[in-house]
């Protein structure tokens, strides 16, 4: 069980745990404004349950975060998650993949409801090894849910001035720059993750588009720096 400052979060059943990336990915994901919001492989709900706080914070009170994964065991725990927090009303979990979901979602209405903001700790693996767990492996391997197959699938789900935020590691982050551009898609927003000053980004959060905006925002964060702490500073006890 992990304890945030409003919310807590067990992920016995899901595959992959609660770590550092994700509190930092849901502390810079801009869900500013949105009132529909699809988490696309939810794990244990913490993007959701962060996204919420958020938007509570900011006065939101019609929003809804959509839940999607592709395990069972995450959908249980992000069930209870949702259940047993302050904003339960908000939130909902189901065993789906995103490719799955967004066919249905179109086939069964003419003029669907989209989304504001998609988010996504998506798989990074093309050739994953092997963990010792089925689940975990699928939940890491692009065999799953490929770049191509998230962009396609975020292009049926959000409406034309979305959002569609990622974290990924900083070579496939680079190599999902460019499957966007391909697609028409614009990087809005753009974060290279250190672990220290003097070394190489390990990670790269990312915000696409399919409408330009005004300018490219660019920064570079170091984990435990001033910047770190100031996101992350609403989650953390």
């Amino acid at each position: 069980m992990f304890t945030f400052k409003r919310f807590s979060v067990k992920d016995d059943r899901t595959a992959m745990k609660v770590g550092v990336d994700s509190v930092l990915f849901g502390s810079w994901m801009d869900v500013s404004g949105a009132y529909r919001l699809l988490d696309a492989g939810c794990g244990s709900g913490l993007l959701a349950l962060m996204a919420a706080q958020r938007l509570s914070k900011a006065g939101g009170a019609d929003f809804t975060v959509d839940a999607v994964d592709i395990d069972a065991g995450a959908v249980a725990d992000s069930s209870d998650n949702f259940a047993s927090s302050q904003w339960s009303r908000h939130l909902k979990a189901r065993k789906i993949s995103l490719q799955e979901y967004a066919d249905e979602v179109c086939r069964n209405s003419s003029t669907p409801d989209l989304y504001d903001v998609i988010f996504c700790n998506p798989p990074y693996y093309d050739d994953s090894p092997s963990s010792g767990s089925v689940e975990r492996d699928a939940a890491r391997s692009t065999d799953t849910l490929s770049r191509r197959d998230l962009l396609f699938a975020a292009s049926k789900l959000l409406n034309d001035r979305g959002r569609l935020s990622l974290i990924l590691p900083f070579d496939q982050g680079k190599k999902m720059i460019l499957e966007a551009t391909l697609f028409g898609w614009f990087t809005t927003r753009q974060c290279f993750v250190k672990t220290k000053s003097a070394a190489l980004p390990k990670r790269l959060m990312l915000e696409f588009s399919p409408s330009p905006g005004t300018r490219m925002e660019t920064e570079t964060l170091v984990i435990g720096d001033e910047r770190y702490r100031s996101l992350t500073g609403e989650f953390y006890l």
